[in-house]
């Protein structure tokens, strides 16, 4: 007959910044000598991989601070057998090699709690939000981390929801938590003003279905490009005056704005044509040399 184990408790580290609970069971069947855990809850990767990125942006921050501020943020993950989270998958985040750090481990606590609170879309209407006394610089770096954050997770859906619990000794500070489910925030694109284009150039081609010209662009230095660049026209003139130009062999003049992307891997840059002529007889740029790009 197996003999009976004492259940033990799990002992919360010293200087903890921010526990991290699943809402899920992942205990399945408990006995006295052990415990099945539910194979998807095991090792909750949706809290890991959360607890790890907030963890490496606490320790950057840590980092910035004067050398004289010692430390490093550590995490621990468990499986809470009795207690308050019964059953429950946990992470957690606490100041190490410290000790009685409680100004920094609450400081620490508000940033990882405003990043958390940023992050995701959801709002739980239960959830208090602390009283923050947030530095100019803290709200920078605040700001700055927050947006890579949710470029990476790029709304992303949750599918294990859990919640976020700023851990802090503060009377004054009623208890903060939040419900992390749904999905992440997506990111915001802000689209940058157009750039005024204008130039030389010889013909390349067109296309009346998209409503495209094409030229090979003509640099300061008299130089051809090797590729053509595209534009998008509305305007029907435009092939006419390409067509014309390119059985003369004339040169074109073009006008017209360039966009860039935001969203595209590389910025990606469009074009629009605005206005298309022939270069005139008595303009400078009408004989002279091209050279090869």
């Amino acid at each position: 007959m197996l003999q009976e184990q004492n259940k033990t408790h799990f002992q919360y580290p010293e200087n903890l910044i921010i526990k991290v609970v699943s809402l899920e069971d992942a205990i399945k069947l408990q006995y006295s000598n052990g415990i099945e855990c539910t194979p998807e809850n095991l090792a909750n990767t949706e809290i890991k991989d959360f607890t790890y990125h907030l963890q490496s942006i606490l320790n950057n921050y840590l980092e910035n601070l004067p050398p004289s501020i010692e430390g490093r943020i550590e995490n621990k993950f468990f499986i809470e057998t009795d207690g308050e989270h019964k059953n429950k998958y946990i992470g957690m985040l606490f100041l190490s090699d410290q000790s009685h750090q409680k100004k920094l481990t609450s400081k620490l606590s508000l940033l990882a709690y405003e990043i958390t609170h940023s992050v995701i879309t959801q709002r739980d209407i239960l959830s208090i939000a602390p009283i923050s006394q947030t530095s100019p610089e803290d709200k920078a770096f605040i700001t700055e981390k927050v947006e890579k954050f949710i470029n990476k997770k790029s709304g992303k859906s949750i599918k294990h929801p859990f919640t976020a619990s700023l851990e802090t000794d503060d009377k004054k500070q009623p208890k903060a938590e939040i419900l992390v489910s749904g999905q992440y925030s997506s990111p915001t694109f802000i689209t940058p003003k157009p750039i005024s284009i204008e130039g030389y150039a010889i013909p390349a081609g067109y296309d009346e279905h998209s409503n495209t010209i094409s030229l090979y662009n003509i640099d300061s230095t008299n130089k051809v490009s090797s590729t053509p660049f595209t534009l998008s026209s509305n305007h029907a003139d435009h092939i006419m005056t390409l067509a014309l130009a390119k059985v003369n062999n004339d040169i074109l003049y073009y006008t017209g704005e360039r966009f860039e992307n935001p969203k595209g891997p590389t910025k990606q840059k469009t074009y629009a044509l605005y206005t298309l002529s022939i270069v005139s007889n008595d303009s400078p740029y009408k004989n002279f040399q091209l050279q090869s790009n």
